[in-house]
């Protein structure tokens, strides 16, 4: 809402800035053209989400199908699984994934999904299970896991 109104008072702003408002007046237009899109999208996935809704995480004698997000990457199989950590990020619980190959998991996806999922092919731990993902605690979840990948091994 303040994106749009900042889209329809640009002229006024400008010309009362003042302090902070000087530094970003002049570059408004270019957060307008990000941020409304970026906005807009994040409000489309909320709603198909809530109409359409799924789990978020479900572990099963396949794998993890890991939908935490709008990137997501969907079912990642036992065997795909070289390590799994916990770790925190910003004071967030996360469940990290540590995939054998990740450019498996890039094929799977397709446009935005992929160059998004992508800028993560870097990172030490590229797959990320947020605690607000799941209604369980992660020690819990990260249990479970391990009971599946001890069974993966045995068996």
């Amino acid at each position: 809402a303040v994106l749009v109104w900042a889209a329809f008072n640009q002229g006024e702003i400008a010309e009362d800035a003042q302090g902070i408002t000087t530094v970003i007046a002049p570059i408004l237009p270019f957060i307008l053209v990000v941020g409304i899109p970026f906005f807009s999208l994040c409000t489309v996935y909320l709603l198909y989400r809530l109409v359409k809704p799924k789990p978020s995480l479900r572990i099963d004698k396949d794998g993890i199908d890991e939908n935490a997000s709008f990137v997501g990457v969907g079912q990642i199989r036992w065997d795909e699984i070289e390590r799994i950590v916990m770790y925190s990020m910003m004071g967030q619980k996360m469940i990290g994934i540590i995939p054998k190959d990740f450019e498996p998991f890039l094929e799977r996806q397709s446009g935005v999904k992929r160059a998004l999922l992508s800028m993560n092919k870097k990172k030490e731990i590229p797959i990320s299970i947020p605690q607000n993902a799941s209604d369980v605690p992660l020690e819990a979840v990260l249990e479970f896991v391990e009971q599946f990948i001890d069974q993966e091994k045995i068996g």
